[in-house]
């Protein structure tokens, strides 16, 4: 095979996802560069970045082209494994267009008190300082880290149905779930605010057990600062609630319930304000309904028809 057939046959595989990555990765680049007092080694970051995204130009269409499955779930979710790169880097891109004080913050505060008149995120741990709810609460948070993957699990458990369709499911999903993040980092860079634990409240000051244990960890050691508007708990986590209800019938229940205690969680264990978790869904909402109506141009020509358009599955 010629080197041109070869990129062509690359370019029948390359997602517009690939395109969106590649476009943050290039962009983000050069924000540590307005502000380099800030952000540690700017141009290697840089250089990072750009070796990056030639990577996901060529190396995820190729993986996709491979039958066996290992390869082929590499070349389709690869994105989303290189998240906490990007949620790392927030520790710094949050502080180069607005310092601390100059944050969301006081406007989202205002703007609650002048919705609610009391602070949520303050009021409903104190209201209710009860310690098994607290670690029901940090339970819930904690799911964020496994939705995805459980839907990923349903997918490919699915009873009859056809692995062409189960490769569609997982590319729309992955879609819809990389454009919510990468806009949610996009929007933590030019628009930073800290959230309650940080800017104002500090740590609930209720008793727990092992996930509370385990957030704390967490939170101690790998939270950033500047990720709060809008919640990327929220707007990640209806990612997988909404491809499960559309797809799988019988699992909405246990995840409609897991989804609205996540919600919940957020305000009671001052993770985010209230406005953070309505922006969270209303962005994907709006996610899930450009990405569906924009297809994805790679896998129409691949398969000749109109992307998104498939019956339900059920497992």
């Amino acid at each position: 095979m010629t080197l041109r057939r070869r990129l062509t046959h690359l370019s029948l595989r390359r997602m517009n996802i690939d395109r969106y990555a590649v476009a943050y990765l290039l962009i983000s680049a050069f924000y540590p560069v307005l502000k380099p007092s800030v952000f540690p080694s700017p141009w290697t970051n840089a250089l990072v970045h750009g070796a990056l995204a030639l990577a996901i130009w060529f190396i995820p269409p190729w993986l996709r082209s491979r039958r066996r499955f290992l390869p082929r779930i590499l070349g389709e979710a690869y994105l989303p494994a290189i998240f906490p790169m990007f949620y790392a880097e927030m520790e710094y891109l949050g502080l180069i267009f607005f310092d601390f004080e100059n944050s969301l913050d006081p406007a989202l505060i205002d703007l609650e008190q002048k919705i609610f008149g009391f602070q949520p995120s303050l009021e409903w741990s104190r209201t209710w300082p009860w310690p098994w709810f607290h670690e029901l609460m940090e339970f819930a948070y904690f799911s964020y880290y496994f939705l995805a993957v459980i839907f990923l699990v349903l997918v490919f458990r699915a009873r009859g149905v056809p692995r062409d369709l189960r490769w569609d499911a997982v590319r729309a999903f992955v879609r819809d779930l990389s454009a919510v993040m990468l806009i949610c980092y996009t929007f933590y860079t030019l628009f930073p605010a800290w959230g309650p634990k940080y800017f104002r409240a500090g740590y609930v000051d209720v008793g727990g057990w092992i996930f509370t244990d385990i957030m704390r960890h967490i939170h101690e050691n790998g939270a950033i600062l500047g990720a709060a508007f809008p919640s990327s708990h929220v707007a990640a986590s209806f990612v997988p609630w909404w491809h499960t209800w559309v797809w799988f019938p019988r699992h909405r229940w246990w995840m409609t319930l897991l989804f609205v205690l996540l919600c919940m969680s957020t305000v009671y264990c001052r993770y985010h304000y209230v406005v953070d978790v309505a922006a969270g869904m209303l962005l994907s909402m709006l996610v899930i309904y450009a990405m569906g109506r924009l297809g994805d141009s790679a896998r129409d020509r691949l398969r000749g028809v109109k992307a998104d358009r498939r019956p339900p599955a059920e497992s």
